[in-house]
């Protein structure tokens, strides 16, 4: 008998429906490239004296941390996708064997 498949993997199995770019965008860049982006360049790296960051400054971190959050994204795919693809190859989805035709013996 076959191990059932994990909630995790039930949850990728849909998730990967949506599309490796959709994935990326949305849990790369938006969900992880974003907040670091606001979270580096406006609360840890804040100038101590408390003067403005130079615009071009914002921008390149902003580019940086775009990058980031989909190179994050794509390993996060990979990842998820590997560990999936494992589980397939361990657990064949189990096929009926094929219908019989009925014999004409009377």
């Amino acid at each position: 008998m076959p191990d059932e498949m994990p909630k995790a993997l039930k949850r990728w199995e849909s998730t990967r429906q949506q599309g490796k770019l959709k994935f990326i965008l949305i849990s790369g860049v938006l969900a992880w490239g974003i907040p670091m982006f606001f979270v580096m360049t406006f609360v840890v790296n804040r100038p101590s004296d408390h003067r403005e960051q130079p615009w071009w400054l914002i921008l390149v971190s902003a580019v940086i941390w775009a990058v980031g959050g989909a190179c994050f994204g794509f390993t996060m795919w990979t990842i998820s996708e590997k560990r999936y693809q494992k589980h397939l190859a361990a657990n064949p989805p189990q096929v009926p064997p094929p219908l019989q035709p009925p014999s004409d013996a009377a």
